[in-house]
């Protein structure tokens, strides 16, 4: 049965040989899996949410449009669209890019491409060209989860599943404060070391031991962008 984050939190602790320090280390638990969520791209992790893009919104359709304030990264290939049951994947491009589009009255499409500004609060989407029309985006997307209140006391799960990694995690951050040698051995990548055993989970996270591995080239270039058929009279050519 999976440990509750006051377990964990007493479980560190002992190992660490450091008793009273469960506030501290429930403060821990909190920022070690924070840590984990911006380091990592985590399908436990993996969140989703719809935006509506449309001509009538900022920059003449282009956005900003708003994103969850959690929201760290986009998943890969995973913004869509559909046309008529015609799914459209906005390719990603940098801010960089996006400032030097033309944007003037005419260019209205179906939009291709997608820029975030993750220095806003909460973070911003943008889309080009500006959509002729209003369409649901789906997103997913890499994000923070929710904090455990009072982690020291708390009964509930954390989110992340390997809990030998916490633990060992946890309890090597605990030695590291107190100055205690063993800190090294509890989160290096050895066989035990908390690293050693994040690298080991995280070849095998997921599930997609069946599926094909993808070279990827710019769907700007090469293809047009999600569309998976070939144009006809209803999906258009453009």
């Amino acid at each position: 049965m999976p440990l509750s984050a006051s377990q964990i939190v007493t479980r560190a602790c002992q190992i660490a040989k450091r008793p009273g320090f469960t506030v501290q280390a429930g403060q821990t638990l909190n920022q070690i899996l924070l840590d984990l969520t911006r380091e990592y791209d985590l399908p436990v992790a993996l969140q989703t949410t719809n935006l509506t893009i449309s001509a009538g919104a900022p920059g003449g359709g282009t956005g900003p449009y708003v994103l969850p304030a959690n929201y760290l990264r986009a998943a890969k290939r995973d913004l869509i669209y559909l046309v008529s049951g015609v799914p459209y994947v906005l390719t990603q491009i940098t801010l960089a890019q996006f400032d030097s589009l033309i944007n003037i009255t005419g260019i209205a499409n179906f939009p291709r491409a997608y820029t975030t500004d993750v220095s806003t609060s909460p973070p911003s989407l943008f889309v080009y060209p500006p959509p002729v029309l209003a369409f649901n985006l789906q997103i997913r997307y890499f994000g923070t989860m929710p904090e455990i209140p009072n982690a020291d006391t708390s009964a509930q799960t954390p989110w992340f599943p390997h809990q030998g990694y916490i633990i060992n995690r946890l309890a090597g951050e605990l030695m590291r404060d107190a100055g205690d040698p063993r800190s090294d051995a509890f989160l290096g990548d050895g066989p035990s070391g908390a690293l050693g055993i994040l690298r080991r989970f995280l070849n095998l996270q997921g599930d997609k031991e069946d599926a094909a591995t993808v070279v990827d080239l710019d769907r700007r270039y090469y293809q047009p962008s999600g569309v998976v058929f070939p144009p006809s009279k209803i999906s258009g050519g453009v």
